[in-house]
């Protein structure tokens, strides 16, 4: 913003698709998969709507070492969703550029967990 104040946003975001078994492209004598290159394009879907566009979106891979595979360098860009009752929406949503995979995972299904230990610049406390 003009004034660079602190803002709330907030962006959709798919680290990975939930049914992907990825570790059987891990080549051999590696331990991860960064960014699995994605077959074809897709659709999004949220709460019943579907993107209207299709999108070849990157993901981040797994590690079979103990290592995660999270997001490094992103853009956001907005998405628009049609609805079965023809409602339109448009929602920013995240775009992975690259992954890193490291030791420092945050816990199962706590999505806030790696915000504890992260300070942004000028934080008070």
């Amino acid at each position: 913003n003009a004034f660079c104040r602190l803002e709330k946003q907030s962006r959709l975001c798919m680290v990975r698709p939930c049914e992907a078994d990825l570790e059987e492209n891990i080549k051999k004598g590696k331990k991860c998969i960064r960014t699995p290159k994605i077959s074809k394009p897709i659709k999004f879907e949220l709460s019943g709507c579907t993107s209207m566009k299709t999108y070849r979106a990157k993901f981040c891979g797994v590690c079979t070492d103990g290592r995660c595979c999270t997001p490094h360098r992103t853009t956001t860009l907005p998405v628009e969703f049609k609805c079965p009752d023809g409602e339109v929406m448009k929602k920013s949503m995240m775009f992975i550029k690259t992954c890193a995979c490291h030791y420092n995972c945050p816990g199962d299904n706590d999505i806030f967990e790696s915000l504890y230990y992260r300070k942004m610049y000028g934080d008070m406390a």
